[in-house]
């Protein structure tokens, strides 16, 4: 057996990649599996029980007579999850399934790091039901039959593996029909926008930020007033801005570093007052030269005259220009600017995959459904 964690993953990791994924769960009886399906297909939204299922079942392989119920070392029998899965599994998951794997730790999410036995009487509130007993179901078969463990394991990364390779499908290189116009690209991004993803979806607010960055890109090559800048790169969705110190989603630097251009984004809410002086107390201190305030939401106001009222009064005290407008709006106006409009298509595809990789909020619907909208609006070939 190799000598590390770390080893012991790469290894069975090679395992299951080398292996028909039906091949490998044919071994275990079905309904392990589909639990195992379960945290799978769920991983996406609820990373940290995949993370501590796949620390449950890697520790109980190498340690087969530790309880993993007893998830922390306060407990009677415990040991620290936490610790393992910081030090060897959230690093294989960020090397391997980088868009399933938490920022630190499975064990920072509420819901499972309850000091609890993870058995079927867990009080954690883990959202779903289903997975919260497929988890439950998959460490009490661990426990009372670790010599399943590396099966188990195995069958996992399969899995995983599989799955990943259904994302790849959504990554397929296309070509577009001539004749694509500014008009058609604008009204197939504000489909995108505003497609009803259902209840409770997470993530939407970050397309219109992919759109507007990735004209950006496009910007930045063609438009003499960012001769000599440099597009910052993308800052992670959960990053507050008080952490990141950014002024908004997206920021133009100067050579030295400094804020030129930032863009705040607003996905529903009507640009107000409000965030104008949010705005104002952010630029405050600084030599940026333009501020954009960009929502999705129609109408974009919820008062036209007292918003351009307030931006009048602030240009009295700071010369940056608070510029507020619509997201598709702009976008139009953005990309008459460009030398190739059609550019902008692959370029939003590419920052899609780009984030959904990272797992920083755009999730594999909002690709499938930009796929579909490529094809139903742009005619793709």
């Amino acid at each position: 057996m190799p000598k590390t964690p770390t080893q012991f993953l790469d290894a069975i990791y090679t395992d299951a990649k080398n292996q028909p994924v039906d091949t490998i769960i044919v071994s275990l009886p079905d309904d392990y599996i589909q639990d195992l399906k379960v945290i799978v297909e769920n991983a996406e939204t609820q990373k940290g029980v995949l993370g501590v299922t796949l620390t449950s079942i890697v520790y109980k392989t190498l340690h087969p007579s530790q309880d993993i119920r007893n998830h922390q070392e306060h407990m009677e029998g415990g040991y620290s999850g936490r610790t393992f899965d910081t030090k060897y599994i959230t690093p294989f998951l960020k090397d391997k399934f980088p868009h399933y794997a938490m920022a630190e730790s499975a064990w920072l999410t509420r819901s499972l790091e309850q000091h609890h036995p993870y058995n079927f009487q867990y009080p954690g509130n883990i959202r779903t039901p289903k997975v919260k007993i497929a988890f439950l179901n998959t460490l009490e078969r661990l426990q009372t039959n670790s010599e399943i463990a590396s099966r188990l394991l195995v069958a996992l990364l399969s899995l995983l593996l599989q799955a990943s390779a259904d994302n790849e499908s959504l990554f397929a290189n296309v070509s577009i029909t001539g004749g694509l116009t500014i008009a058609r690209i604008t009204d197939a991004v504000s489909q995108h926008i505003r497609y009803d993803y259902g209840k409770g979806a997470v993530g939407t607010a970050r397309i219109p930020v992919v759109a507007i960055y990735s004209v950006y890109n496009l910007l930045m090559a063609d438009v003499k007033r960012y001769s000599g800048k440099i597009l910052a790169p993308l800052e992670f969705h959960t990053s507050p801005d008080f952490r990141s110190k950014s002024l908004g989603d997206i920021e133009v630097l100067n050579e030295n570093g400094s804020c030129y251009e930032a863009v705040e984004i607003k996905h529903h809410k009507p640009i107000s007052v409000g965030m104008i002086g949010v705005a104002f107390r952010k630029i405050n201190d600084t030599d940026v030269d333009r501020y954009y305030i960009l929502t999705t939401n129609e109408p974009n106001f919820d008062d036209y005259d007292a918003v351009f009222e307030k931006i009048e009064g602030y240009k009295k005290i700071h010369p940056c220009q608070i510029i507020v407008n619509g997201v598709i709006p702009s976008l139009k106006y953005y990309m008459r600017l460009v030398s190739n409009p059609q550019a902008f298509v692959d370029e939003y595809t590419k920052w899609l995959e780009f984030e959904y990789q990272r797992a920083s909020g755009i999730k594999k619907k909002h690709l499938r459904i930009w796929q579909e909208i490529r094809q139903k609006v742009l005619n793709i070939e």
